[in-house]
C-alpha cells in the first residue's frame, strides 16, 4: 500500500518539475538569454561581425577605384627628358637626333624637351576637362619628312625644307577637335593653352587657315 502511494505521488511531481524546466528553457531563449555556445550567441556574433565585412568590401572597392584612376590619368615627362637643356642645343631645322628629343604620351609622336614638358602640363590640363589625352596628328619632322610633305601637300599647306616649325620640334598638328574651329575642345586651348606656354599663333587663323597648328613660346617658360 505504501509504495504504490508513493508511486502515485511522484509522477506528477516529476511531470511538474520538467515542465518547470521546459518553461524555463522558452523563457531564457525568448530573451536572448542562451549560453556561450547557444544559437543567440551566434546570431550576435554573426551580427556583430557584419560590420567589419562590410568596411572590407568598402575597403577592397576604394583600392580598386584609385587603381583604376591610377591607369586612366595621362602619363609624366619621361625622367630622362631635360627640359632647362634644350634651348642650349644647337641643330640644323630637321636635324635634330633622337636622343636629344623627348617622347610625347601619343606614340610616335616627340618635341624638343622644353616644348614637350610644357605639352605634358597642357596634355594633363585638357584630360582633366575632357577626360581624355589629346591628339596628335603630327609633332617633329625631320627634314626629309618635310621635303615628303612640301611636294605632296597643296601649295601654301607646308613650309618649304628647313623653315617649319615643326623641324624644330617647337610645334604639333591636333586633332579630336582642335581641328575645328568654335568646337569646345579649340575654344578650351584657346582660353588656356597660353598658361602651359603653348600658343596658336596669328598666321594660322588666316595665312593658312590651320586651327590645329599650335606651337610652343620658346620665350617662355612652359
Amino acid at each position: 500500500m505504501i509504495h504504490r502511494h508513493v508511486s502515485k505521488v511522484s509522477a506528477p511531481l516529476a511531470g511538474m518539475a520538467l515542465a518547470g524546466i521546459f518553461a524555463g528553457s522558452l523563457a531564457l531563449a525568448s530573451a536572448g538569454g542562451d549560453g556561450p555556445g547557444g544559437p543567440g550567441a551566434a546570431t550576435l556574433s554573426a551580427n556583430h561581425a557584419e560590420p567589419t565585412e562590410k568596411s572590407a568590401d568598402s575597403g577592397e572597392q576604394d583600392e580598386q577605384d584609385k587603381k583604376d584612376e591610377r591607369e586612366d590619368a595621362p602619363p609624366a615627362l619621361p625622367a630622362d627628358c631635360e627640359p632647362d637643356e634644350a634651348a642650349e642645343l644647337e641643330y640644323t631645322n630637321g636635324r635634330i637626333p633622337d636622343e636629344d628629343l623627348c617622347p610625347l604620351p601619343q606614340e610616335d609622336e616627340s618635341l624638343r624637351a622644353d616644348a614637350a614638358a610644357a605639352f605634358y602640363k597642357l596634355n594633363a590640363a585638357y584630360h582633366e576637362r575632357f577626360g581624355e589625352q589629346m591628339c596628335v596628328r603630327s609633332s617633329y619632322r625631320s627634314y626629309e619628312r618635310q621635303e615628303e610633305l612640301y611636294r605632296s601637300m597643296p601649295s601654301g599647306m607646308a613650309a618649304a625644307p628647313g623653315n617649319s616649325n615643326h623641324g624644330d620640334g617647337l610645334a604639333a598638328d591636333l586633332c579630336g577637335g582642335v581641328e575645328e574651329e568654335g568646337t569646345p575642345e579649340f575654344e578650351w586651348l584657346e582660353d588656356n593653352a597660353e598658361e602651359y606656354g603653348w600658343i596658336h599663333p596669328d598666321w594660322a587663323y588666316s595665312n593658312p587657315y590651320e586651327p590645329w597648328h599650335w606651337e610652343f613660346d620658346a620665350g617662355r617658360n612652359g
